[in-house]
């Protein structure tokens, strides 16, 4: 993966962002994740992607 010199856009709004945030919160209080045999590196991962637009799915709704 090259990164040099690559524009990344957020196609999320601040209010999906503040969403995603708020969720992972409430997961990281009551330790009900929804992913346990996810590393961490792949969470920062799929968030990542979802704000850019690289990916659809919303890292933690189905």
């Amino acid at each position: 993966m090259n990164s040099q010199n690559q524009v990344m856009n957020i196609v999320r709004s601040e209010r999906e962002i503040w969403d995603l945030l708020s969720q992972c919160a409430e997961v990281e209080e009551t330790g009900a994740s929804n992913y346990p045999g996810m590393s961490y590196e792949q969470g920062i991962k799929a968030a990542i992607e979802w704000i850019i637009g690289d990916v659809k799915d919303h890292p933690i709704n189905d």
